[in-house]
């Protein structure tokens, strides 16, 4: 994970760091879809409240663009982009899980999912 971030905090073009949230996000919409329909749960809700989130995540690139190219630092573009590269690929591996793929470290994602369920 370290060198994931370390190799995220090098790229310093803005093009690519929207292009790669872009990737994720899609993937994660693609394969949420994949998991509503195979579980026969296609909401017309939840994809609302899910559009809403993957707006959100670009509204935040977006100001973190900004508040970089006034302020002349790479910090908050690299930032948003950590922390929406590592949600909604989490998001996306898990859905993956839940639609019959094998994952290797499906596991670790299970036993988080126990403690939340735990903690309620």
């Amino acid at each position: 994970m370290e060198e994931f971030i370390n190799k995220i905090t090098t790229i310093n073009e803005p093009k690519t760091i929207f292009l790669l949230c872009g990737i994720v996000i899609f993937t994660d919409v693609l394969t949420g879809y994949l998991k509503a329909f195979k579980n026969k749960k296609v909401n017309s809700s939840i994809s609302r409240d899910g559009y809403i989130k993957k707006m959100g995540w670009i509204i935040a690139l977006l100001v973190g663009f900004i508040i970089d190219a006034l302020v002349k630092v790479d910090i908050f573009l690299i930032g948003s982009a950590i922390v929406c590269v590592s949600t909604e690929g989490i998001s996306f591996y898990e859905n993956l899980g839940e639609i019959g793929i094998n994952m290797p470290f499906k596991k670790y994602f299970e036993k988080l999912d126990n403690n939340k369920e735990e903690s309620e």
